[in-house]
């Protein structure tokens, strides 16, 4: 009787269940082919946002994580009925051959002896986590960066749609990475520490042009008020700069207490190379050879050259002229290296249009293919999704990898931690010993030259090819 009655209930439940997962599966397809299309600027917005929680995720795992295990011990000595203990031996005797099998991949299979083991400490924890957060991001934006090579309404809606297929296919890549050994993100980390010169390298153009956007916004805002008092916008540069400048001597002189001390000559040179370049180039950008100079931008590159030269000296490895190379980066450190990212990346998201032509300058003929009257060419019966016309957002993508790999370091204090140590895995509690070498020092301290250069190209250049070509700039001579 029991089943004839069961039976129908049964072949129910099968079919509701069939149904259900159908209809869910439907759904998410349809969900991951909705192309969702966004303004090119809130993309940018929206791109900016993914990696700044990613980096909070990142610093999460690499100082609270550890190890990540689904059940945990059973209580052994707690009394249970008879029919109790003849459930927990059947399911017992069913479960711990898959169990087994699958935890006796993870060196921590000790700890949980009847839970399912996700990842271990040294996978889910410490530096290792935050490579892979990173390595994450460098193939999801290199996968656009391909999307979107080539100018097509395919690319526009690439970037700039389809965004809960964007969401499972970053979690996916993040579940795969847990199948990564350590050794191979090795390799990662040490292409990601000399890759990273290059968005170093990004950043002080993107800085540049930052801080004489910065002048340039508060001058009109100045002229605009039409008003003379002392305390306007004019003013208003001149603190900043002031600011930015007594924060630069300060941390000049800091330098020498703890750096340049006594019998440390190579450190003596990268702080008074930093203030001699700094103040000359600061006294170019005041001079006649560069009207178009301004004190903001001047102060600005100096404080972040500054940053540059203390992180580079932060890097070395020599302990008697590094007084942090057993305990790495002060937190100091990273909370200005993410300041830092952060504004680069904030203007990169403000002016997602003008950030290819902040980089690699004006396409020509780009304008002609805007109708004059600024309209569109969209008919009636057109949607706006039909409207998208071709794109390239090869450029942007590159910069998010660039960032991407940025992170790996920043974030690690571009430490160099092995994987495993005597053949034991490195936990978290020896991070600080490996967070000095020369290959970082060096990569820093050049992306601290290339930067002052390119900023005194920028003052010099009008004047030096005034002859060949116009840069819309006089000269009173």
């Amino acid at each position: 009787m029991g089943a004839i009655i069961s039976a129908p209930i049964s072949m129910v439940a099968t079919c509701a269940g069939s149904i259900c997962g159908s209809c869910c599966a439907g759904i998410a397809c349809n969900a991951c082919g909705c192309t969702c299309m966004l303004p090119a600027k809130l993309t940018s917005v929206i791109y900016i946002v993914l990696i700044s929680l990613t980096v909070i995720a990142a610093l999460l795992f690499e100082f609270d994580g550890g190890d990540i295990v689904i059940g945990g011990k059973t209580n052994e000595t707690a009394s249970v009925s008879l029919t109790d203990q003849m459930k927990n031996a059947i399911s017992s005797g069913a479960t711990t051959a898959p169990q087994s099998f699958w935890n006796d991949r993870f060196w921590c299979k000790e700890r949980y002896p009847h839970g399912w083991i996700i990842c271990c400490e040294d996978v889910c924890g410490g530096v290792y986590s935050v490579y892979r957060f990173s390595f994450v991001l460098t193939l999801f934006f290199g996968f656009f960066a391909l999307l979107t090579s080539v100018p097509s309404r395919f690319a526009a809606r690439a970037h700039r749609g389809y965004w809960i297929g964007k969401i499972f296919l970053l979690i996916g890549l993040l579940v795969s990475t847990l199948f990564i050994d350590n050794e191979i993100l090795e390799t990662y980390r040490e292409i990601a520490r000399y890759a990273s010169f290059l968005f170093l390298l990004l950043q002080i153009l993107l800085i540049i042009d930052f801080a004489y956007t910065w002048n340039e916004t508060w001058l009109s805002y100045d002229e605009e008020a039409d008003d003379d008092r002392c305390c306007g916008w004019k003013a208003a540069i001149l603190v900043s700069s002031a600011i930015l400048y007594l924060g630069s001597i300060t941390a000049w002189v800091l330098l020498f207490v703890y750096f340049g001390v006594s019998g440390c000559p190579a450190q003596q040179t990268v702080i008074s190379l930093t203030i001699v370049l700094s103040l000359f180039l600061t006294a170019i950008s005041c001079s006649k050879y560069a009207p178009h100079g301004t004190l903001l931008t001047s102060a600005s590159v100096t404080a972040y050259s500054t940053f540059l030269a203390y992180s580079a000296l932060a890097s070395h490895p020599d302990e008697e002229c590094n007084p942090m190379s057993s305990s790495g980066e002060e937190t100091s450190g990273l909370v200005v290296g993410l300041i830092v990212a952060a504004v680069s990346m904030a203007s990169t998201a403000y002016n997602a249009a003008g950030s290819k032509q902040q980089v690699l300058g004006k396409e020509q003929g780009a304008d002609l293919d805007k109708p004059l009257d600024g309209t569109g060419t969209r008919s009636d019966g057109e949607t706006e999704e039909e409207e998208v016309g071709t794109e390239s957002w090869w450029y942007f993508h590159c910069m998010m990898i660039a960032c991407s790999l940025y992170m790996a370091m920043l974030l690690t204090d571009w430490t160099a931690q092995p994987a495993t140590h005597n053949g034991i895995p490195v936990t978290m509690d020896t991070v600080g010993s490996w967070s000095v070498g020369l290959p970082s020092f060096w990569v820093k301290l050049a992306s601290q030259w290339v930067a002052l250069v390119l900023y005194g190209w920028t003052l010099l250049a009008p004047f030096c090819l005034r002859e060949s070509r116009d840069f819309g700039i006089e000269f009173d001579f």
